[in-house]
């Protein structure tokens, strides 16, 4: 009879050590850090209130806040709302014990693409790059990389750096985007800010190329839009087609992937194109 009262009281002991062990010691965010792209765009969040032995405890819930609620709202749930650029402290708590990650909120309004839609002409493997604008919400350029997708790789690959190269004939759009609600660890509760350009791809081949103006004259801060003609063996005009620009001097002048050039100082430069191997040659006056 005594050996069960004391085995009795072993488990007793046991279960009560087990319970104290469930207490609460320490709260942790499984987020190391966020950055919310986009005013009034969201992330969510996750605490978990953990135990001596770095279990989690039970029907616990952590409240949350904001060191700096201008830059970001902590609301319940873990929901963090971005309200300007800047960054501030998130901070989850429960029973005097607390977490904090860094939140970045970075104004991303638009991206701008040169061009809304392009013509790809060329054998497959003809390539050209694509350039977009990021803006905020007051109209001013960002230095940020977008990221690129196709969305129809079969007839139209994108690279890292916005690089289009043709597949098979057929039609595409692809994407510019910023704020990556798929990584590792995020929970963004609203979409990526996007840009779209339609990609047209023909497969036929190029003879020669050419360039108008032959030669044109800016003032700085004036902009040139500079077409290209593409040619098909039998002489067969082929306007309006996507091609590679680039300036020989681009402190005289820039150009983008639309082949407008701006002007930056007074100089003289050659705006070259390219597509599918053949090149073409015009000079930009910058006065």
């Amino acid at each position: 009879m005594r050996s069960r009262r004391s085995a009795v009281w072993v488990l007793g002991a046991a279960l009560v050590a087990a319970a104290c062990s469930r207490k609460p010691a320490s709260v942790e965010i499984a987020e190391r850090k966020a950055t919310i792209y986009g005013i009034d765009h969201s992330t969510r969040l996750t605490a978990r209130v953990l135990d001596s032995k770095g279990r989690p405890v039970e029907q616990t819930t952590a409240s949350w806040s904001s060191s700096n609620g201008e830059v970001a709202e902590a609301e319940p749930g873990g929901r963090i709302v971005a309200k300007k650029a800047g960054k501030t402290l998130i901070t989850a708590t429960y029973e005097g014990l607390s977490a904090k990650v860094p939140v970045e909120v970075i104004d991303v309004a638009t991206i701008e693409m040169a061009s809304p839609s392009i013509s790809l002409v060329g054998p497959a493997g003809t390539s050209v790059p694509l350039t977009c604008t990021v803006k905020d919400s007051h109209g001013k350029g960002l230095a940020l990389k977008p990221g690129w997708t196709s969305s129809n790789p079969k007839v139209a690959t994108v690279s890292a750096d916005g690089v289009v190269t043709s597949v098979s004939p057929g039609t595409a759009t692809v994407i510019a985007s910023i704020g990556d609600t798929k990584g590792p660890g995020r929970k963004a509760e609203t979409g990526e800010i996007q840009g779209g350009c339609d990609v047209t791809v023909t497969l036929r081949p190029i003879a020669r190329v050419e360039i108008r103006p032959a030669t044109a004259l800016a003032r700085v801060g004036e902009t040139q839009h500079f077409e290209v003609t593409a040619y098909a063996p039998d002489g067969a005009p082929i306007p309006e087609v996507a091609a590679v620009f680039r300036s020989s001097d681009p402190s005289v002048a820039s150009i983008d992937g639309a082949g407008v050039a701006s002007g930056r100082k007074p100089g003289a430069t050659k705006i070259r194109v390219e597509l599918a191997g053949q090149f073409a040659e015009a000079t930009l006056l910058v006065n």
